[in-house]
């Protein structure tokens, strides 16, 4: 016999998901101006999916200037990583696999494994943060 089982999608999981790519952000913030043309408010469709309701009208305002276009990410000014894509990967391969065998990586660990590997030296701040963007 099947049981009947319930899943509830919550705002903040839906707002959790959207942070994994930008494709998944623009049918977010896609998602959100439809309710709000549809007549919901800014500040309800940003308590709903754990918004900012001037974030929401931020997508409004751009999506009827540009259309979906304007709701993709725009470039942010700030330092280049001093990490390119494949060392990312190498490094989230490594984190995952010292979850796996119960090893945590810590700030610390990390600095030192970069040091060894790619020879860039980081701070552990910066491998704090990193660690938090491969959501750790």
């Amino acid at each position: 016999m099947k049981k009947n089982t319930q899943f509830i999608l919550t705002g903040q999981m839906v707002h959790d998901m959207c942070a994994e790519s930008p494709e998944k952000r623009l049918l977010h913030r896609l998602h959100c101006v439809t309710l709000v043309v549809n007549g919901f408010s800014a500040s309800e469709v940003g308590r709903i999916f754990h918004d900012s309701p001037r974030a929401v009208a931020y997508w409004v305002t751009r999506f009827k200037k540009k259309g979906v276009d304007g709701l993709w990410d725009e470039s942010r000014p700030g330092r280049p990583s001093k990490l390119n894509p494949s060392q990312m990967k190498r490094l989230q391969t490594f984190v995952k696999q010292s979850h796996a065998r119960s090893r945590p990586v810590k700030a610390q660990t990390l600095s030192e494994y970069i040091s060894k590997q790619f020879g860039i030296s980081l701070t552990f701040r910066q491998c704090w943060r990193i660690l938090r963007r491969l959501k750790t």
